[in-house]
């Protein structure tokens, strides 16, 4: 038996990567409407960047715990 969590136990990071996941789409969206060398589209192309890192990490820490 091993002694990684159950998935019920994970509901707070499952809900805080579908809530990021979300946010990434959002902001996709809000950039397509941007020209390409708009002050705002680069600032939202770093957000988006952030967003997915820590998406990443979740996924990962998951990932890790069901190994």
């Amino acid at each position: 038996m091993t002694d990684a969590p159950l998935p019920l136990l994970n509901w707070q990071r499952l809900v805080e990567i579908d809530r990021l996941a979300k946010r990434r789409e959002e902001l996709c969206q809000r950039i397509a409407k941007l020209k390409p060398h708009a002050h705002q589209r680069v600032a939202l192309e770093e957000r988006i960047r952030q967003v997915t890192l820590q998406q990443m990490q979740l996924e990962n820490q998951l990932q890790g715990r069901r190994q």
